[in-house]
């Protein structure tokens, strides 16, 4: 059994001891990333096939709806709501709601992505008119002292 005393920690550990246990480590992950994976699978077919209780099948069928598992577990968690399960209720909102807050959120951004660009384009306009300005100012005092030394 492991406890304080049976652990060593890394650093009085060799690089290739260090290394083995990584290489270990890489391999469980690997494979309950692979297991996990597999579940998805077995979950995303169990779903999509047919709705094995012919009654679930016929109230489906006259509701329009395909007679799939996931469209009987989608009414039954419907029902469930409706009954006043708070919890199945959340569920359904967090699955079809937009998320408002997201939405505003972007759409905030979009407001303020466009409010700095009209600045931008307002601070380059107004530059270019101190330049101009500044080019004619320097041109008509140029002029004058050409002017001057001419006479």
């Amino acid at each position: 059994m492991a406890n304080e005393q049976n652990l060593i920690p890394n650093s009085k550990r060799t690089p290739s001891e260090r290394r083995e246990n990584a290489k270990k480590a890489g391999l469980a992950s690997g494979k309950a990333r692979r297991k996990k994976a597999d579940l998805r699978k077995a979950f995303e077919v169990i779903l999509q096939a047919d709705v094995a209780n012919p009654k679930v099948k016929q109230q489906l069928e006259d509701m329009g709806f395909e007679s799939t598992n996931e469209m009987a577990l989608a009414m039954v968690m419907l029902q469930k709501a409706m009954k006043g399960n708070v919890r199945a209720f959340e569920q359904i909102a967090k699955l079809t709601a937009i998320d408002t807050k997201d939405s505003l959120d972007k759409k905030e951004q979009r407001e303020k992505i466009k409010a700095l660009q009209l600045a931008n384009k307002k601070a380059e306009s107004s530059q270019v008119d101190d330049t101009s300005d500044a080019l004619e100012k320097y041109f008509r005092a140029l002029g004058e002292e050409v002017d001057k030394n001419a006479t």
